[in-house]
């Protein structure tokens, strides 16, 4: 128990440490907030957010730097069922118990009296706190209602008369530069928040996103192009003494922080068959912020331990996507994109793969819009749905996630003041994160469902049979299910000159 108090303190600490990231899940929600692109950016993007969604489509973007400001909002919640809401639970027969003050740390099997595995808080304790616990009731720690400024900046620079050209666009948030919050997605959390938490969003959407590339005219009706984002990997150690196991304010520790960069690479390519259509392609390979804590613990008694734990933030998977535009009038445009992504690989903040039962499913969305110009004036509007890898959480695992529909709209204006042309736009977005809700499975044999935490043999330390001890007895924080769902809305204004 001590050692587990000591292993969570290193872990913490190393944790805190600042690191940085700089993967692509905002981008992937926001569309481009720097030009026409919106949702169907792969096709459609005209200026420096090219330089992520098609680095093809760079060869024929405007010319110049951009800035801007954009806005996101998650309105996003998680509301857990009621207990008494579950027949199994009448009388607090769900509840894990304490008996005369103490735990599952006392209790032991019937039959051999070894101590039980992995034993857990009574909910009481969770509820209520004791003289050395603070409380963590259940659902009080969730998250999902943040809301989050950027500055968006981005460059297009041509080079060989337009024959190449290099693009970089960043959104880098305003205020906490990056965090990266781990939680489980079982009866874990409870030791922690004691909540359900938003599964792709949160903390994946601070990072800063960062791509930088260029494309290729390889004759009139070719581009192709490749890009790069920068996926970073921090490695912590902490080495740790402590001289007294009652007392962790003896605790000396050292740390030894190292941050490995390197790039996932993108690639795309546009054809224009036509002069009024145009077709594109891009793939995006997997990208994600790793981290790796080890640390190690020597006590005054001359034992020591170590171990090495890892985690995965911001994880994005292997995207596939195609589509085309078509000029309908010389002043509207149709477009659409449909995308593949490679949701089974998915790593969570713990870096596990839900497999089993419960693993994830790849995924096909698809975004459609018109575009229309006339004069010095532009606006676009586009759809896309996005349904989602997550399996209904009928079982152990909480990951909160639904189906989304977005749209997204801007008007931009071209104008010239100084001698310098100027493109001045506005962008709205709004997301419906659909309202979803699990209700759990039960059946102790199957452990991809609700864990039970006593054992249905579990006696006290008198060798008495423990209260309730027969059935399901758990903290899981999704038990006995749970709703999700809401929204997602931002908008951005921004300025770019060209050149």
């Amino acid at each position: 128990m001590i050692h587990s108090r000591i292993g969570t303190l290193i872990t913490a600490a190393a944790l805190a440490l600042p690191s940085a990231a700089a993967a692509s899940p905002l981008f992937e929600l926001v569309g481009d907030p720097s030009g026409q692109g919106g949702l169907t950016a792969r096709v459609n993007a005209d200026g420096p957010a090219a330089a992520y969604f098609n680095p093809a489509l760079l060869a024929d973007a405007a010319d110049g730097f951009a800035l801007g400001v954009y806005i996101v909002g998650q309105q996003l919640g998680v509301i857990v069922d009621g207990r008494g809401t579950s027949a199994l639970c009448a009388g607090g027969a769900c509840d894990v118990p304490a008996v005369d003050g103490r735990g599952p740390e006392s209790f032991r099997h019937e039959a051999t009296g070894q101590g039980i595995a992995d034993p857990t808080l009574p909910t009481a304790w969770l509820q209520n706190g004791n003289d050395t616990l603070a409380p963590r009731p259940r659902q009080a720690g969730g998250s999902g209602d943040q809301t989050r400024a950027y500055q968006t900046v981005g460059l297009v620079a041509p080079i060989f008369k337009k024959r190449v050209v290099l693009g970089l666009f960043a959104m880098i948030p305003l205020g906490e530069f990056t965090t990266a919050k781990a939680f489980y997605n079982d009866e874990r959390e409870q030791y922690f928040s004691n909540s359900v938490h938003p599964e792709l969003y949160g903390d994946r959407l601070t990072a800063t996103s960062l791509a930088f590339g260029g494309g290729v005219k390889v004759r009139k009706d070719l581009s192709v192009g490749a890009t790069f984002t920068l996926s970073l990997a921090n490695q912590a150690s902490a080495p740790v003494y402590v001289s007294n196991l009652n007392n962790l304010d003896t605790v000396l520790l050292d740390s030894d922080i190292a941050v490995q960069a390197a790039v996932s690479p993108h690639l795309g390519v546009a054809w224009a068959p036509v002069k009024k259509a145009r077709v594109a392609a891009t793939l995006h390979t997997e990208q994600a912020f790793r981290i790796s804590t080890g640390f190690n613990y020597t006590l005054a008694t001359g034992s020591e331990q170590s171990t090495t734990l890892h985690f995965t933030h911001s994880y994005m998977p292997l995207t596939i996507a195609t589509g085309g535009s078509y000029q309908l009038t010389d002043a509207v445009a149709a477009t659409g994109v449909v995308s593949y992504a490679r949701w089974s690989q998915y790593l969570d903040r713990h870096d596990d793969n839900p497999g089993g039962d419960y693993g994830w499913s790849d995924t096909l969305s698809a975004a459609a819009g018109v575009r229309f110009r006339t004069g010095d004036l532009a606006a676009r509007l586009d759809l896309a749905f996005v349904p989602t890898p997550v399996p209904p959480q009928t079982g152990r695992t909480n990951y909160a996630d639904s189906d989304r529909l977005g749209a997204s709209g801007g008007v931009e204006t071209t104008f010239t003041l100084w001698g310098s042309r100027f493109r001045a736009g506005v962008d709205l977005l709004a997301h419906r994160v659909f309202h979803t809700h699990a209700t759990k499975f039960i059946d102790p044999s199957n452990p991809e469902l609700v864990v039970d935490e006593v054992p249905d043999d579990a006696v006290d330390v008198l060798g008495t049979a423990v209260p309730n001890r027969a059935g399901l007895q758990t903290n899981n924080p999704g038990f006995p299910g749970f709703a999700f769902g809401g929204w997602i809305l931002g908008g951005g204004v921004r300025l770019m000159i060209e050149y």
